[in-house]
């Protein structure tokens, strides 16, 4: 279940950190406090899990946050042999939705993990709690330079940029910070698709990001995105080609948008 949330979280941020190199978002945000998200998650053919997505207003220490949150279970005939209840969040600060904290709460089987990670801007360090077995790790420390983004505030960057604005093959470089490694990444646009979707019809911005080496996904281009072409820009299906096979994470519905009516 993990690789899911983590491909679902992991290449929504993807799509979003490159302010720093293309200066496309729009002027004001296009979600809003209150709006929920529900996902199925499949390996080939087969139903193994659910995730749901929420934003809400906030504050922490003061400051004008989000708080967003998504949470994971597993479905289907997964949920016969193993039971998996996860959870990812962050307090996001609304003035640059940069991350001051995020969280994690892992429960896979007997498999249990909890961390925290503060984000301090000013000293550009980011501070690493983790918590395994019930025992308490030591504090980690990353120093950093610029503006640092986690998987979720660069989840809602996303649905700030101004895709129509990009032309296909334009590609776009960017820095994230996640489980303790700093990654470089890269985002290629590939225009603008009709999909087919669980929510209908719908023409998509289609991206598919550059990949560092690694052991979990397949193929020159493993992982398709597609982001809905209108004011929500909502995260419409995720399809990779991973070791295991052939993953997606696809929207069922939602509500409390900001532009859109509600499809449940």
């Amino acid at each position: 279940m993990k690789i899911y949330i983590i491909l679902f979280l992991g290449l929504m941020s993807t799509c979003s950190m490159a302010q720093t190199e293309i200066q496309e978002l729009s002027s004001e945000n296009n979600f809003i406090s209150g709006e929920q998200l529900k996902f199925n998650l499949n390996y080939g053919w087969f139903t193994v899990g659910s995730a749901s997505l929420q934003v809400l207003d906030t504050m922490f220490y003061d400051e004008d946050c989000y708080q967003v949150e998504v949470s994971g279970q597993t479905a289907g005939f997964l949920s016969l042999f193993t039971k998996v209840d996860d959870t990812w969040g962050a307090f996001i600060e609304k003035s640059d939705l940069l991350p001051l904290t995020t969280y994690s709460d892992i429960e896979e089987g007997r498999y249990t993990r909890r961390d925290e990670v503060y984000f301090d801007k000013k000293a550009h360090r980011i501070k690493v709690d983790k918590v395994r077995k019930e025992k308490k790790k030591p504090t980690q420390y990353f120093d950093y330079e610029g503006e640092m983004n986690d998987l979720m505030s660069g989840y809602l960057k996303l649905r700030n940029i101004d895709f129509n604005k990009l032309m296909p093959s334009d590609t776009i470089r960017f820095k994230a910070f996640y489980d303790e490694i700093f990654y470089d990444f890269g985002l290629i646009y590939k225009g603008k698709k009709l999909l087919k979707s669980k929510v209908g019809k719908r023409m998509a911005h289609q991206v598919q990001p550059i990949l560092p080496d690694n052991d979990i996904f397949r193929g020159e281009s493993p992982i398709t995105a597609w982001i809905s072409a209108d004011k929500d820009q909502l995260p419409l299906k995720i399809e990779a080609q991973m070791f295991f096979g052939h993953a997606t994470c696809t929207i069922v519905d939602y509500k409390n948008i900001k532009f859109g009516k509600d499809y449940e």
